[in-house]
């Protein structure tokens, strides 16, 4: 249930809306949108990615919201955008690591034209106080560029200090 109840919480809080009683508690903080432009396949595929930390008392959590535009056709050879393309991200108390969470969107990227996706959460729960964030980074290998996989580090989300 604890699952399933932070789950919709970051699906609420994420597309803006708040829940009344103990859930209003809750809040996130994101990084400013990173927008990125691949050179892939075709048209290039223009990436948005943005990192975020919810944080309530005990849970917290780190997810990532992207969207995308331009993805490829996964079918057609020659419209494939990714050999693979995941988002890292890390909720971190000061310099600790306290939860890792990953999102593979090659499958995705490369079936859909467009989308806005929110990568599942990683949580952790702690009643103590400040010095949270989000951090991440991509890992990415653009098809048929032969330059394998690269590493992209993103814009954290600011600290929270309750």
């Amino acid at each position: 249930m604890k699952t399933t109840t932070f789950a919709l919480v970051t699906a609420l809080v994420t597309a803006g809306l708040t829940l009344p009683g103990s859930a209003a508690q809750a809040a996130t903080a994101c990084s400013a949108t990173q927008e990125i432009e691949f050179e892939t396949p075709g048209f290039n595929t223009d990436f948005r990615v943005r990192l975020c930390i919810y944080h309530g008392s005990p849970t917290r959590g780190a997810y990532a919201g992207v969207s995308w535009r331009d993805g490829g056709d996964d079918t057609a050879d020659g419209r494939r955008k990714f050999d693979s393309l995941v988002v890292h991200f890390d909720l971190r108390q000061d310099a600790q690591s306290m939860a890792h969470g990953s999102c593979d969107l090659t499958r995705r990227v490369n079936s859909e034209e467009s989308a806005l996706f929110t990568c599942e959460a990683a949580y952790h729960e702690s009643r103590r106080r400040g010095g949270w964030s989000a951090t991440g980074y991509l890992l990415y290998n653009v098809d048929r560029d032969g330059q394998g996989d690269k590493r992209m580090d993103l814009t954290a989300s600011p600290v929270v200090e309750n």
